[in-house]
């Protein structure tokens, strides 16, 4: 008996050996299987097309560009290529998934959004990776604005339609009820406050940008040059005379004249253009509604999701809103007559608030002369449309109730299409550009370089027409 149940011991010693070893095995495989997966799942992704990675945007964005040449990111990145690509591991337990948003499937023009997008960062390769601008993170954030309720960013560009995108994000928010832009106050959209990224704390900014659909508007640097121009210093704009102006006066008029001094009311194109290279080249006294286009929007760093553009204006805002399902929200089918209609209200507003404010500075003939030639630059009036000299002259006290009469009678009797509005515009930009020197011009293309390039826009001014050979919109005389 004793040998039997020896011998059973022996067996249930090895059959239990045998179980451990197994459990073992099997704890093994599974261990090593979830170690796979795990593995499989955050490897690191190989990424052709050198692009920044999510979770450095906000980096990029609030940090000033000095300390993003140097950032440990651009250290990464330089030792991490491998055959043309270019590698980021971010913590997975920390890094967001990004949700592309739906606008470019959607949209029915989303072959000129990927055109504009591969354009972008196409441009930015050739730039350099990093390659951002000069502004502070303080100059940049108040651009980014936010709004929760239809999950969209958008970098607010002066110059580029900006108060008409705010009337519209306005109402995107909730905080009009109209769906007509043009039944907000022009003036006091850019005074009601909007979510901001200088209000979004650091911890926040890169969920909000990974997981919102990211837009922004551009302009043809040299169109977007001279409207800055016309708005600020041709018009009767008393506010910036003082201030832009009397400073273009002192630095780039040499035997300037005691009202010049005192006013900075006649500043000329070309002196404008001087003063714009010098302070961006400089640093120095650098204007919002002049800052480079991708130094205040960081399309290399932020890479935007939809490329609007000032050109195709109507066009892309409906796509947009559409893309966005927002097309019933806001109504911008009236656009064409309310920008003329608020452009007519404001310009001749403007002349008579200078002669009020700065009678020492312009007398009424000579602000109804800049208005009507704005007017006709902005192609609401006709080049052909001649100025009421022998009118005012008998009225030097015209009221601004009768001189409005006068400009909306001239523009139905003088009716322009669209394509007519553009040419005047063109023809004006040609104009402007022709009295710039060779050198200036060579300058002003250098510093915005990177709008052109970025954003896809020729350096090629264009020629002048014949019809618009003897027109001179900015030759200001009474």
């Amino acid at each position: 008996m004793k040998p039997i149940l020896g011998k059973f011991r022996s067996e249930l010693k090895t059959v239990s050996r045998q179980m451990l070893n197994m459990r073992f095995i099997f704890v093994f495989i599974c261990i090593t299987g979830a170690a796979m997966m795990v593995v499989k799942h955050y490897r690191c992704p190989v990424v052709r097309n050198i692009q920044p990675v999510d979770t450095q945007i906000v980096k990029h964005l609030l940090r000033p560009a000095e300390a993003q040449n140097t950032s440990q990111f651009a250290k990464e990145e330089d030792t991490n290529k491998t055959h043309g690509a270019s590698c980021h591991c971010p913590n997975p337990s920390s890094a967001p998934r990004h949700k592309k948003p739906p606008v470019l499937e959607q949209s029915p023009r989303n072959t000129v959004q990927s055109r504009r997008r591969t354009t972008m960062l196409e441009g930015c390769k050739q730039l350099g990776i990093n390659y951002t601008g000069t502004l502070h993170e303080s100059k940049i954030k108040p651009h980014m604005i936010y709004d929760q309720k239809s999950n969209l960013v958008f970098c607010d560009i002066p110059k580029v339609g900006s108060t008409f995108l705010k009337q519209v994000l306005h109402i995107v928010a909730g905080h009009h009820h109209e769906k007509d832009p043009f039944k907000m106050d022009g003036t006091a959209v850019h005074k009601t406050p909007f979510t901001t990224f200088n209000a979004i704390p650091y911890d926040q900014a890169l969920k909000r940008l990974v997981h919102s659909v990211k837009f922004l508007f551009v302009r043809d640097p040299f169109s977007r040059m001279l409207s800055g121009y016309v708005d600020k210093l041709y018009t009767n704009n008393y506010i910036f005379w003082g201030v832009t102006g009397k400073k273009i006066v002192n630095t780039h008029r040499a035997n300037a004249s005691k009202l010049s001094l005192e006013c900075g009311h006649d500043i000329t194109f070309p002196e404008f253009i001087k003063h714009v290279i010098r302070s961006e080249t400089s640093g120095k006294n650098r204007d919002p509604h002049w800052y480079p286009m991708y130094d205040a929007c960081r399309p290399c760093s932020l890479e935007y999701d939809v490329i609007g553009k000032i050109e195709t204006f109507k066009e892309d805002l409906k796509d947009f809103l559409t893309s966005q399902k927002l097309q019933h929200v806001v109504d911008i089918s009236n656009m064409d007559q309310g920008n003329d209609n608020v452009a007519v209200t404001v310009t001749v507003n403007r002349a008579f608030e200078a002669v009020r404010e700065r009678p020492k500075c312009i007398l009424l003939p000579h602000a109804l002369v800049r208005a009507w030639k704005v007017l006709q630059i902005r192609g609401v009036l006709s080049q052909l449309s001649e100025f009421p000299y022998d009118l005012i002259k008998k009225n030097p006290k015209i009221t601004q109730a009768r001189f409005l009469d006068i400009v909306v009678k001239e523009m139905k009797q003088k009716p322009l299409s669209q394509s007519e509005k553009l040419l005047s515009r063109q023809q004006a930009m040609i104009h402007a550009y022709s009295s710039v020197s060779s050198a200036d011009l060579e300058k002003f293309t250098s510093v915005y370089h990177p709008d052109f390039s970025i954003f896809g826009y020729k350096k090629d001014i264009g020629e002048k027409d014949k019809r618009f050979l003897t027109w001179e919109p900015f030759k200001l005389q009474f």
